[in-house]
């Protein structure tokens, strides 16, 4: 029988009770695909003592010996750095005693990930699940973001091989070196990366030239994952009422953990615009910000966008906090526009919900919004709250006639299309073909 080691950083968490994105949503949903598979599967994750628990196998990190593993999600950026360091040394010490023989890894994380170098070296083919190219986000989140230079994840790809050549990278902060090194690692030894869209895959290409890794990156959709159910429409004044909000007014959501990616407060400003412009207009508009901060900044962050929601007058803002997975598909099926102004998203999970859901979507022109929206059943607007507030005035505007009706069915019609099994089946054959020495290109 042919194992399967899946290494995950944030694999003790669950999407029904913590904020932990899309990488953990991906797992969840391939796991069950890989168990009924061929595959002896085993889950490695982070904990406070070596333990097992069915296909969960728990390695020890110093860390988590202090702080329960949800917690993980609050550390600032030097702590997490020491958990990632701490957590690549559990994984080099349980990979040594492993024989690589039938045997296949799977990394659901980058900068979080197993030492891809040395399994390469120990004969263990790989592949690897790429949520976000960590270079092109850090990029973006630190430093073309606050200071509004255009500099890209290439640049600063190029930067850090430049002052590797130089030796200047020895004094290098760890989560520079995570960021950089350990993502170039995955570039150079990881037989398969897998990118959810064409854009995640020529991003890994320029940041790392040379690597040869734009032969090796499978592009494989996620699709859509969970249980949609576009019959909860049905129930939309019961589920609004729930937070309080206004079953009569045009509603908006936003579904994400809160932190500054997601760029939430671009969209309470295109709302303070509106105000504005048009107050009547502003007066029919909803906004539920669904979500529990998390990661670096989250707590914040979080503050920072309840006070400036407390700043409108006309529009009315919720913050029902973190949502579960019933209520979550209730808020999906019973809002009448999706909105994703986040300045990465490597594929868009959530926008893939929605869409699964019968809403449609205004997004940011991220990776993500090029992957799943088209103008049947959404709008693609520059982030600037002009752009996102005259996008938000022509959903109002389609909601007025039969248009609306229109992009609900060809978002529903969408998500159909669009299973999860599509993409779990790929990934198995990929698998398959590493564990008996094939190339990955021939599961295509």
């Amino acid at each position: 029988m042919v194992r399967i080691y899946i290494c995950s950083a944030t694999g003790a968490l669950a999407t029904d009770a913590s904020p932990v994105g899309g990488g953990v949503a991906v797992l969840e949903e391939l796991i069950p695909h890989l168990e009924r598979s061929e595959f002896e599967v085993t889950l490695l994750t982070p904990g406070a003592a070596e333990t097992r628990d069915g296909i969960r196998q728990h390695l020890p990190v110093p860390t988590l010996e202090r702080v329960e593993p949800d917690r993980i999600l609050r550390l600032n950026a030097r702590r997490y750095a020491d958990f990632a360091i701490e957590w690549e040394t559990a994984l080099t010490n349980y990979f040594a005693d492993i024989d690589p023989v039938d045997a296949v890894v799977l990394a659901n994380d980058t900068a979080e990930g197993p030492p891809f170098a040395q399994l390469r070296a120990n004969g263990f083919p790989q592949f690897a699940l790429l949520h976000v190219i960590v270079s092109e986000f850090f990029s973006r989140r630190y430093v073309s973001q606050p200071t509004g230079l255009p500099i890209s994840g290439p640049h600063l790809s190029a930067l850090w091989r430049l002052a590797e050549r130089r030796g200047l990278t020895r004094h290098a902060p760890d989560i520079a070196r995570l960021v950089w090194a350990k993502e170039r690692d995955l570039a150079r030894h990881v037989d398969a990366p897998i990118a959810p869209s064409a854009p995640v895959a020529r991003s890994l290409a320029d940041c790392y030239p040379g690597t040869g890794v734009s032969r090796r990156t499978q592009i494989v959709p996620w699709g859509v994952t969970g249980q949609p159910d576009p019959a909860l429409r049905e129930q939309r004044r019961e589920t609004l009422r729930d937070i309080d909000a206004d079953p009569n007014r045009f509603t908006l959501l936003t579904l994400s953990r809160l932190s500054p990616e997601k760029r939430v407060e671009l969209v309470i400003d295109a709302l303070r615009l509106i105000e504005r412009q048009s107050p009547t207009t502003a007066e029919r508009l909803q906004l539920i910000v669904a979500g529990g901060p998390a990661y670096m900044g989250g707590v914040a962050y979080d503050r920072k966008l309840r006070q400036a929601a407390a700043q409108l007058r006309r529009a009315e803002v919720h913050f029902p906090g973190y949502v579960g997975v019933e209520q979550k598909w209730r808020l999906f099926a019973a809002a009448d526009t999706f909105l994703s102004p986040s300045y990465y998203e490597a594929y868009g999970l959530t926008i893939a919900q929605a869409l699964a859901s019968g809403v449609p979507v205004i997004a940011a022109p991220h990776a993500g919004a090029h992957a799943t929206v088209d103008e049947r059943h959404g709008w693609i607007a520059e982030p600037t709250p002009r752009a996102f507030a005259a996008a938000i005035r022509r959903a109002l505007h389609a909601s007025e006639n039969r248009e609306i009706l229109r992009r609900r069915e060809a978002a529903a019609e969408w998500g159909r299309e669009r299973p999860f099994d599509v993409a779990a089946n790929r990934m198995i054959g990929i698998a398959r073909r590493l564990a008996h020495g094939e190339s990955p290109e021939e599961a295509l």
